[in-house]
């Protein structure tokens, strides 16, 4: 790879690599430590005939090094770590009602994210958070067309379930 295309494509996915490895991890310098390896490794065997290619190449190696983390920290438990979900005001000054009713709608949202299994929370994220196509998500995390479908499908019912949960006072930690 070129030095101008790996600097335009840390350019274009630094920020967003980084925002979902930290909120995959929960750790600022864990997240930056797995940024730098997916780059490293990006330098090292990424070959760009297709920019559009090179988005899902990455996010693959970051979700590949985040689970490896995982395996070697504590296993599955360590996996149920925070998601943060930003909610956008329409003021940047909400009343102390809103920025309290945005702050439990966060720890509800992080709680719920927090109970689902690494690959459902894994596929949400990318699709609703960072906008992945379906074809992306296909290539990205090894899956048909169809596995996709049913991965989305699945873990929007088990996020929806979890919630309902939460709310009916089940899901408090």
């Amino acid at each position: 790879m070129q030095k101008d295309s790996f600097t335009e494509l840390f350019r274009m996915f630094q920020p967003s690599l980084y925002r979902y490895l930290y909120r995959m991890c929960g750790s600022k310098e864990v997240a930056e430590e797995l940024l730098q390896e997916t780059f490293y490794r990006a330098m090292l065997s990424l070959r760009l005939e297709d920019m559009r290619l090179a988005r899902a190449w990455l996010y693959k190696v970051a979700r590949n090094l985040f689970i490896d983390w995982v395996r070697k920290r504590k296993g599955e438990a360590e996996m149920l770590q925070a998601i943060e979900i930003h909610a956008s005001g329409t003021s940047p000054m909400p009343t102390p009602e809103e920025a309290l009713q945005l702050q439990e709608q966060r720890r509800k949202m992080t709680g719920v994210m927090r109970k689902l299994p690494e690959h459902y929370r894994t596929i949400l994220y990318l699709r609703e958070m960072e906008g992945f196509s379906y074809q992306e998500l296909a290539e990205t995390l090894d899956l048909s067309m169809s596995q996709v479908k049913v991965m989305l499908h699945r873990s929007r019912d088990k996020f929806r379930e979890l919630a309902d949960q939460w709310e009916r006072g089940n899901g408090h930690e």
